[in-house]
This record gives structure tokens, sequence and C-alpha cells, in this order.
């Protein structure tokens, strides 16, 4: 089987991805690096870990850490890298292999039941628990959803196959793997609907296609509406009011909304962006109105479509 560089694997909270990580290193012979191995290594490097409290620009500088000593350490031979963030610090790298291990929750559930010895009550809690720390820590590592399967070269669902199972079907996935069919950054200039994951989008409106040219052209990191806020919930708690801001920008933390519209619709934007901001507190978003928008475009050379 050709070998990859590194092999990330993120998982949900007892998909038996940490069993598939030490099997598959075994197997394959990658040195399996978990958070407690990259702890040690980072310590090594006179570097800090992330503490409970750290921020976007925390982690930043951080993953920059991670991904230097991980490439020190694949110079001596092949790596698993366990969770924190792998498939958001090596994206895109040719080297790497995402994977990500889903299971049901009534499955996972049980799990938790039977490590715990705990009752059902009990046990849900802790899984809860679990699934809240690592979903916060990903939502603020990928500033996106984690989950979206468009990142990674394989999910799995532990809810049907083994241990062994799953790691012959990893094995499987990635000798048939081939070639990575990426554009160069230098040739993704020439294609703006291609975000920063090499995904292709379709854009609502042309002013959002030439935004996206101008952050190509500044090398800014974007995706194209990557989450969506709910606003307004009806008495029986179904939302019906959401807001999906055009642009996120992953290394600013910072989404983006294009206000191009007449003035009756921009008022109508402009409640719903006040409302994400009084839900979401935590959350940056910035507002770009049409003049903005039209001084920019011409500072380009190109003439304003709205």
């Amino acid at each position: 089987m050709e070998k990859v560089g590194i092999i990330t694997i993120s998982r949900e909270t007892e998909s038996l991805g940490d069993e598939i990580a030490l099997q598959l290193s075994k197997q394959l012979n990658y040195e399996c690096i978990d958070r407690d191995q990259l702890a040690l290594l980072l310590r090594e490097a006179h570097q800090e870990d992330l503490d409970e409290n750290f921020d976007r620009q925390k982690f930043l500088i951080w993953a920059k850490n991670v991904k230097e000593i991980l490439l020190k350490q694949i110079k001596k031979g092949p790596i698993i890298f366990l969770g924190r963030g792998g498939q958001t610090i090596f994206q895109n790298d040719p080297r790497a292999f995402h994977l990500l291990i889903v299971s049901s929750p009534e499955i996972r559930l049980k799990r938790i039941m039977e490590k715990y010895r705990q009752d059902e009550v009990t046990a849900s809690h802790i899984l809860a628990e679990l699934d809240r720390k690592r979903e916060k820590f990903l939502l603020e590592a990928l500033g996106a959803d984690w989950k979206n399967p468009l990142i990674y070269h394989l999910v799995l669902n532990t809810a049907y196959y083994s241990v062994n199972q799953s790691c012959q079907i990893i094995q499987e996935a990635i000798k048939n793997l081939g070639v990575h069919h990426r554009i160069p950054k230098e040739q993704q200039l020439l294609f703006p609907n291609l975000d920063f994951g090499g995904n292709r989008v379709e854009f609502v409106h042309p002013s959002e296609e030439e935004f996206a040219r101008i952050l190509d052209f500044y090398r800014i990191k974007w995706l194209y509406e990557p989450r969506t806020f709910p606003l307004e919930w009806d008495s029986e708690g179904n939302v019906v009011e959401a807001f999906s801001p055009d642009f996120y920008l992953p290394d600013f933390d910072l989404f983006i909304e294009l206000t191009t519209q007449k003035q009756k619709l921009v008022r109508k934007k402009n409640r719903k962006v006040k409302r994400l901001k009084d839900l979401y507190p935590n959350i940056k978003i910035k507002v770009i109105y049409s003049r903005d928008y039209t001084h920019l475009l011409r500072k380009f050379g190109v003439e304003a479509d709205i």
C-alpha cells in the first residue's frame, strides 16, 4: 500500500476513533500522536499547549507551532494525528489523508454506559458534556462545521463496522486514493469560484464572485456561506428565520456580509445582522455596503455590476 505522510483522524465521542487510530498505527507502522503525545512534543520544543479559554488568534499560533513540530516528525516516519484539529492544520496538504469517524447516538451512549458503568441518564449527561467540549474546540479551530464530509477523504460510520473492519476499509481507501487533483494556488486566482478547500462554489450574485476574486488576489482564505445562524423561533421551537453571512475568513475569524441591494433590503439585512450580534455576541461580522464595495472594485479596475 502506498503510504501518505500523515493520517488525521477526527472523531465523535465514543465512535471508536481512538481504537482505530491505535490499531491502524500498529498495522501500518505509523507513529500515533494523540493529545498527550502532542503535549509532550510541544514541551520538548518549548512551546505552550492550548488552554481551555483559547481564542482564534491563539489557535492559529498554536496550529503553526504544531505543524512545524509534526513536519519534523514526518521526516522520521509517517504519523497518525488524532484529533486536535488536524484536518485544519494540514488542510490541502498533499501528504495528508483526512478521516472522520462517526457513529449513531444510540451506540455511542451504549458505549459510554459500558465504559463508565453508569445508568442511561448519567451516561447521557457524560456524552453531552464530552460532545460539548469537542464541538467547542473544533468550532473555534475550524470556524465552520467540522462534520462537513467535503473536508475529509473518508467518513466512516462505526455503527456498521468493527475496529478491524474499519482499518481494512481505511487502508483500501488510502491505497486507491491516487493523485491529489488539487489546483495550485497560482491557478486558483483564475478560478474565483473555488474556496480555500478547493471546493467549487455557485455564487448567488456576481458581486460575491468579484469579492471572492479580490480575496484570492490577496491570498486570503475564504468559505462561502459555511454557517447558518437561527434568529427567530416559533412557540414550538422551530426556526422561522435564519441568516447565512456571505463569507467567512478563517484566518481572521470574521464573517463578511455584502450588501449591494436597494435601501429597503439593506435595512432588512441590517436588522438581521443586529439580531445575530445580540444572539451570538462572540461572532465577529462586518457588513460591506454598496459604496464601499464599488470603491473596492474600482481599485482593481473592475466595473461594479450591482
